[in-house]
């Protein structure tokens, strides 16, 4: 709830960011530099000596030791991240435009909002409040959205969370039997919600944070409907109903597990019981889980992505040329800056965080208020969603994810332009 402070106005994250901010000031920069060293630093240790306190630690490991590619991607960050800061006549000094976007706006800003996120969100995660939800949402999920009732602990997991939270939670359903293949690829395409902490962030960086109840009322409107209409069509109404090797599916009925309580009754009792196993200990876990993947493998990656990725839309037709469908659609529609927000779209497809920085040129408020929800509304993202699709049991692949976002994008349009006409004409 935005309230006001120091003669602003803004949500409790929005002030806590801006105050620490106010903070480092004229340290931003130097505070990117630092997360890039300690990254490659950790990175370094945890791949060449493996200890066992990483290795046991699941998010330690999964961020911290790292293939080839990955280790030089997060090496290249740390003289991208210099020379934005303190400038360089050399090899690096052509992308020092690009590089300063990222560097000097945006990755600061990141690194602020996901420590001040990473301790609330287990606070409303982690301490009943999803599975009281839940309860009152499950009789509603299989008539509406083809998938168990139990699957609203991941929606509600990824609108408070993030959606790499809820693939994580689908992909361990799915390996236990709980949901069958064509569920699974349901929820980590088409049902999951754009975390809400994910919105804000988008909308900071692209200064519009004032439109925020705008934008998630679109946003969240448009996925309900995309929720309900892609589990009934190509590609994922084609995807077997089978189960993860030799598992069984299984559903209590939610009827007969309350034992004759009410669904008040029983909504308490499941958040209460999710409270009680909560310590400091897991609130401390799940705050790790949240930040550790954002600042040290997303914020280094972002750099050298990023810039990179700034620096061939600035320089070749690429991005032009594979935006050119949106793009086109865009202007058809009457929507002004098409073509920049024809580039978001592709590069949110990579990363939500890259399109914030390709749109950053974006003037007018129709138009940023279209790039933050196509870029959000397409929820498959390579960097979050496609990675831990990849490294789990469920059997979608890459170009089923591809004509997704594709077809998540063309038909949001039809509801998105009519909204930003409304709210911004």
């Amino acid at each position: 709830m935005p309230f006001e402070w120091h003669d602003t106005v803004n949500t409790l994250i929005g002030h806590s960011k801006e105050y620490l901010i106010s903070i480092f000031n004229d340290n931003l920069g130097e505070l990117v530099v630092v997360v890039s060293i300690v990254t490659m630093l950790l990175s370094v240790f945890a791949t060449f000596t493996r200890p066992a306190w990483i290795m046991k630690n699941q998010v330690f490991r999964e961020n911290l030791i790292c293939n080839p590619f990955w280790f030089a991607a997060r090496f290249i960050s740390i003289p991208i991240a210099m020379v934005a800061v303190w400038g360089d006549p050399g090899m690096f000094g052509l992308f020092l435009k690009d590089s300063q976007l990222i560097v000097l706006n945006l990755a600061p800003k990141l690194i602020i909002l996901t420590f001040i996120m990473s301790l609330a969100a287990p606070m409303l995660l982690d301490f009943g409040l999803v599975q009281f939800v839940a309860v009152y949402a499950s009789p509603v999920m299989r008539p509406l959205f083809k998938v168990p009732g139990r699957s609203a602990v991941d929606c509600i997991a990824s609108w408070l969370g993030s959606s790499s939270t809820a693939v994580v939670i689908t992909a361990k359903m799915h390996l236990s039997g709980y949901y069958n293949d064509r569920e699974a690829s349901i929820m980590v395409t088409s049902f999951s919600l754009t975390g809400i902490y994910n919105i804000y962030a988008i909308a900071s960086l692209l200064d519009f944070r004032y439109a925020f109840p705008q934008i998630v009322f679109s946003v969240y409107l448009t996925m309900f409907l995309l929720a309900i209409i892609f589990p009934r069509i190509w590609p994922l109404n084609s995807i077997p109903e089978t189960y993860c090797g030799s598992a069984e599916g299984f559903d209590v009925p939610s009827k007969e597990a309350r034992h004759g309580h009410t669904i008040f009754d029983w909504a308490l009792q499941m958040g209460i019981n999710k409270a009680r196993h909560m310590s400091i200990k897991q609130y401390f876990h799940e705050t790790l889980s949240i930040g550790v993947p954002l600042i040290f493998g997303t914020i280094p990656l972002m750099i050298t992505f990023g810039t990179f990725l700034l620096a061939v839309a600035d320089m070749t037709p690429v991005i032009y040329i594979i935006s050119y469908p949106v793009s086109w659609l865009l202007e058809m529609s009457g929507v002004a800056e098409a073509g920049v927000i024809g580039g978001a779209v592709v590069f949110a497809y990579i990363d939500q965080y890259l399109a914030a920085a390709y749109a950053q040129s974006l003037f007018t408020e129709s138009a940023r208020f279209l790039c933050i929800c196509l870029t959000t509304i397409g929820l498959i993202n390579l960097t979050e969603v496609g990675i831990h699709v990849w490294h789990s049991t469920i059997p979608i692949k890459i170009w089923q994810m591809s004509v997704i976002y594709l077809m998540r994008i063309v038909l949001s349009l039809f509801i998105l332009i009519p909204l930003s006409a409304l709210f911004f004409s």
